[in-house]
């Protein structure tokens, strides 16, 4: 049994004990509250073997408290405070029940101590394989820690809105994934939610595509199935520099927005000649996912062969500031307008319609370097919005 002493300033102990410790191997041997007086076995040191403490917002006060009594800051717990689970590891494995909800702390743990250790992190969630970088701290944590698809509600609208707007069919055809990166979106969507599309996938980062490649193999995606090629989109044949985050590979971009990212050189492409490369015809594209971190504009600008002959449904992010900033915002709804009409704003839960003439009045946030307003799914002329 580990004896713990409970300092409790806002009066969870006992539900949180019940939902995340493991009581089996826990003897609680008493409660302070800050209105008492400092007890004689909290200055016993050797009555515990670990002090949680719960409060919200007065970590300084109690770090002050914990100096002031002198007391071993090695067997201070911050229970609330996943940073605090983690310089207390050991602690951590014995005190909570991966059994509850003390699962989340649990899984949470465990990655961070895998990303210590190990050069790349794996998961398995949804029944799909995933293999990232050891420092990708978006993308890989949210998948491990939550325990699911990244993006996996988004895709499942998408498809929905692409059904009831476009009426698609998925017995044949492609999934366009355009900024694959390690590929959580292609995979993801032609295994799960339509088996019978083939992914094709374009991804410029050369790290990114060694574990896109990677990750096509582990879930049983060969190339009867996928076209991946490394290399980046855009509306001409060009040689870029891409600005990369070592800390979320998905948000690298040709827009520095950090001093001292590290560089690439890479290779942008039309998607129409790729398309006539890979033989695939414009009838066949079924879905268009469009994630290329400010650089939409000019990968769609280079679809204009694909939109002419079949709009296809679109979901991409919406960076204003960027299209602009490249002048590439007229030429790009001036394109869009030929073949689409509205969108919907995929962070509203309604399905609201807006006019697509409304891009050019939003005005985009002035925390986002791009000017995000976040992602967008395009709607047809013709489209059925009564």
């Amino acid at each position: 049994m580990f004896k713990v002493l409970i300092l409790d300033s806002i009066g969870i102990s006992a539900k949180w004990l019940e939902e995340f410790a493991d009581t089996k191997y826990i003897d609680v041997i008493g409660t302070i509250t800050p209105q008492e007086p400092v007890s004689k076995v909290l200055l016993n040191q050797d009555a515990w073997d670990w002090l949680l403490i719960f409060e919200r917002g007065e970590r300084q006060i109690f770090d002050e408290f914990i100096q002031t009594l002198r007391l071993p800051f090695d067997k201070v717990i911050y229970a609330l405070d996943m940073y605090s689970w983690l310089q207390h590891s050991k602690a951590a494995y014995k005190l909570i029940n991966p059994h509850t909800r003390g699962l989340s702390v649990f899984v949470y743990l465990n990655f961070i101590l895998s990303r210590q250790l190990n050069d790349f992190v794996a998961c398995t969630v949804d029944g799909l394989s995933y293999v990232a970088t050891s420092n990708d701290d978006y993308i890989m944590r949210i998948m491990y820690t939550e325990r699911m698809n990244f993006a996996a509600n988004n895709m499942k609208r998408f498809q929905a809105l692409a059904k009831k707007f476009y009426g698609v069919d998925d017995s044949a055809g492609y999934f366009l994934d355009l900024g694959a990166n390690i590929g959580t979106t292609g995979i993801y969507f032609t295994k799960k939610l339509a088996p019978n599309l083939k992914l094709l996938a374009f991804e410029p980062d050369a790290d990114n595509f060694k574990l896109l490649r990677i990750n096509l193999l582990l879930n049983d995606l060969d190339d009867d199935k996928v076209v991946a090629v490394n290399c980046g989109l855009g509306d001409q044949f060009d040689e870029i520099t891409l600005y990369r985050n070592l800390y979320n590979p998905g948000a690298n971009s040709i827009f520095q927005y950090k001093n001292d990212m590290p560089t690439a050189t890479i290779i942008t492409v039309p998607l129409d000649i790729c398309l006539a490369e890979y033989k695939i015809a414009a009838h066949e594209v079924k879905y268009i996912w469009l994630d290329t971190e400010g650089f939409e504009a000019q990968v769609l600008l280079g679809a204009k062969n694909l939109l002419a002959e079949n709009p296809a449904p679109i979901f991409m992010e919406c960076n204003l500031t960027s299209w602009k900033e490249s002048a590439k915002f007229e030429p790009l709804m001036n394109l869009l307008e030929n073949y689409y009409s509205h969108f919907i704003l995929f962070k509203d839960d309604k399905e609201t319609l807006y006019p697509l003439d409304a891009l050019r009045t939003i005005a985009p946030p002035l925390y986002h370097p791009w000017g995000q307003i976040g992602d967008i799914f395009l709607i047809k002329h013709g489209a059925n919005i009564d």
